[in-house]
């Protein structure tokens, strides 16, 4: 069973983490997989910042885009979903597990597009507080 096994299936809700609030056009450097991570299997978008309305980012500078695939399979393959296809400028679902692979793969297929995020804080009914993200294409 491969790691985007069921991506197809996935509903998105384009949550998210690592990003801070605000509105961003990114631009990818990287779309990793790395193996033998503690954490378990990850989907890693290494992004450079193109624009952003968040005064703690710098033109330029780097930000990365993590969800974990082991520890909350569901959720993260829907993330990954909105953005691959945002990324990709394709509907959700058109997505599928051997896109996605493609996407990670030594050629880089994406590397140099660009994505729109709007991230944003949301508080949970046990008062925690998490970054949602949503994905979309640059128009």
């Amino acid at each position: 069973m491969g790691m985007f096994d069921g991506i197809e299936e996935a509903s998105t809700n384009q949550g998210g983490a690592y990003l801070l609030p605000g509105k961003h056009r990114l631009k990818i450097v990287a779309l990793k997989t790395p193996e033998k991570l503690r954490s378990g299997d990850c989907f890693i978008a290494e992004l450079e910042v193109v624009e952003t309305s968040c005064e703690e980012y710098a033109v330029g500078q780097s930000v990365s885009w993590v969800r974990n695939i082991t520890k909350h399979k569901e959720m993260a393959l829907a993330d990954i979903k909105a953005f691959l296809a945002a990324a990709a400028g394709i509907e959700e679902d058109e997505v599928d597990s051997k896109g996605a692979k493609a996407a990670t793969s030594e050629s880089q297929p994406l590397a140099g597009k660009l994505v729109d995020c709007e991230a944003f804080n949301k508080s949970t009914q046990a008062a925690r507080t998490f970054t949602r993200t949503l994905w979309s294409h640059p128009e």
